[in-house]
Order: structure tokens, then C-alpha cells, then sequence
């Protein structure tokens, strides 16, 4: 199972939306709201549910507007009790007690510091147990129902700065051997939180794909546009990006799948239509997470 990692910010929730309907296989995403406005984040568990997807969400979220009041999303989440979804615990470095979601019959951790001997107790309490890909194999083992997660994406400071390719990960290629019950990653966002983006010196598109003769490793192209030295015309750089994204697609030099999400930015190419920063970035997210989908599901036929 693939659980992709995202934060309750709109164009990320849109994604999730916009896969819902897909009915792709092995796909529960996990959610980490940032804002105290729910409605969005409500509008895509709605969305998921409608199609037999229960989300999970981090109900003690450690970034956006929640880090400081560690019950108020779930007080707020408890007035729509029509919606599913799991919890997740977040287990941190503010972490002070394990005892403050006790009182719910069905919980997950989400663990994001050390894993001592402490929380491998509580972790027996736990239906499912997140915890990062780099943990010692020997703790690992002491874990059980347990998902792997790492953040893979390589962000850079600057747009400018990324290389054509960077690898990604093989993670979704031997989850199973590690008796593991699925993996995580934070697609092609990466684990830092920011509220917004900075100006675009340069677009940047990022899209995913894995490469069979590179033993299924992931790999991310990254297409920018030229750096002018000024923020401006963000339409026109898009396009210079776009026009190397979708040339690779007609050569078929690199083995994309065929995605939603890629055939979305096929017909912005096509429009000569700039969506904006934030919608590009949603069109990389769908792919990111349609693209492991599809590996996922042949590998099962």
C-alpha cells in the first residue's frame, strides 16, 4: 500500500480530490492540516469517502496553525462525524506524553523522531505505525504493522539550482521484503512547510517516473525554465518549461506513465494556458502519485 504524505494546503488537498475518482489501487493518503480553516480539508475527506477512500489524518498536526493547539483539530473534525477516516499520532520531539489520544479505541502513530524502547511499547497500542525508512533494521523489527516513509525529494534553495534528473527512490520496489504493510514518501513537495511560494526567477516543473532498466528505481526530471534575473511573466517561463516536458513525451525519451496529470499538462501545451504556480505543482502531485499506482498494480497482475 502507498501512502502518500501531504499537508492540508489547498492545492495538495486538490490533488487528493481530483485522484479520488480514479479508483486507483493501493493508495490511502496520509494528511497533515495546516490551516484552522477545515473546509477544504472536509470537502476532500467527502470526496475520498465517496469513493471508498478513508483517509488518515494527523490529528496533533506539528506545522500550520495546529502546532500549538495539539486538540483542536480533533475537537473540530468530531462536529462531521458522517466522515471517515484513521488517526494518526504524531510522535515528535515535543512529544511529552503518549496518553492524550487513549481515549480513541483505533489510532496510528505517525513517528517522527528516535524510536526507543518507550515508544515500541506504546506502538503495541497502535493498528498501524509509521516510521521513517532510515530506522536501524534491528528496531525495525521490534515494530509491527509498520509503513516506511522517508522524505526522497531532493529540494533545492532555488529553482535555478535543480539538476535535469535527480533520483527519487526504490522504496515502492521492496517495501514487502522488509515485512512492511506499504511506504510513504511527500511526492515531489518534500517535508519542509512553507506558507507560500517565493517569486519565480525561474519554473520549475518536477515529474516523476520509474526507470525498469535502472532496477525500478524513481527518478524525478526536473524542467526549468531560464533564470532572467527578474520575477516576472511566471506565464512565459512556465511555458519554456513546459515546451521541454512535453518534447520528452513526444520523443518518449523517458518512460512516463501515462497519467492524468500528464495528460493534463499535454493540454495546457496545447491551450497555451498558464494555470498558475500553485496548479502546476498539483498537476506534478497527481502524476507523482498516479505514476507509483500504476507500478504498484502491475506488480500485482
Amino acid at each position: 500500500m502507498y501512502y502518500p504524505i501531504l499537508r492540508g494546503k489547498l492545492n495538495e488537498l486538490l490533488a487528493l480530490r481530483e485522484l479520488a475518482p480514479l479508483e486507483l489501487k493501493n493508495f490511502t493518503p496520509v494528511i497533515e492540516p495546516v490551516k484552522t480553516d477545515i473546509k477544504a480539508l472536509v470537502k476532500t475527506i467527502e470526496a475520498l469517502n465517496s469513493n471508498t477512500i478513508e483517509p488518515y489524518i494527523i490529528i496533533n498536526p506539528t506545522i500550520g496553525d495546529f502546532s500549538n493547539l495539539p486538540k483542536n483539530l480533533y475537537e473540530e473534525l468530531k462536529k462531521f462525524d458522517y466522515l471517515r477516516y484513521q488517526i494518526l499520532y504524531s510522535i515528535n520531539e515535543n512529544t511529552e506524553t503518549y496518553k492524550d489520544f487513549l481515549e480513541i479505541n483505533d489510532f496510528g502513530l505517525f513517528i517522527q523522531k528516535g524510536i526507543d524502547q518507550e515508544i515500541i511499547n506504546f506502538s503495541k497500542k497502535s493498528k498501524i505505525n509509521f516510521i521513517q525508512n532510515d530506522t536501524s533494521p534491528n528496531v525495525k523489527k521490534l515494530i509491527s504493522n509498520k509503513v516506511t516513509y522517508e522524505d526522497f525529494f531532493r529540494k533545492q534553495k532555488k529553482n535555478a539550482d535543480y539538476p535535469k534528473e535527480s533520483p527519487f527512490s526504490s522504496l515502492h520496489s521492496y517495501y514487502e521484503e522488509e515485512s512492511n504493510i506499504g511506504f510513504g514518501d511527500y511526492t515531489i513537495t518534500g517535508d519542509d512547510f512553507s506558507e507560500g511560494g517565493g517569486p519565480a526567477y525561474v519554473v520549475t516543473i518536477h515529474c516523476s517516473y520509474i526507470d525498469f532498466k535502472r532496477f525500478d528505481e524513481l527518478f524525478i526530471r526536473h524542467y526549468s525554465s531560464k533564470d532572467d534575473g527578474t520575477p516576472t511573466n511566471p506565464g512565459a517561463k512556465f511555458k519554456q518549461a513546459l515546451n521541454q516536458l512535453i518534447a520528452d513525451t513526444e520523443t518518449q525519451a523517458i518512460p512516463y506513465s501515462d497519467t492524468v496529470g500528464l495528460e493534463e499538462f499535454k493540454a495546457l501545451h496545447l491551450s497555451e494556458h498558464f494555470p498558475g504556480l500553485g496548479q502546476v505543482k498539483k498537476l506534478s502531485i497527481k502524476h507523482h502519485i498516479q505514476t507509483i499506482s500504476i507500478y504498484l498494480a502491475d506488480q500485482e497482475s
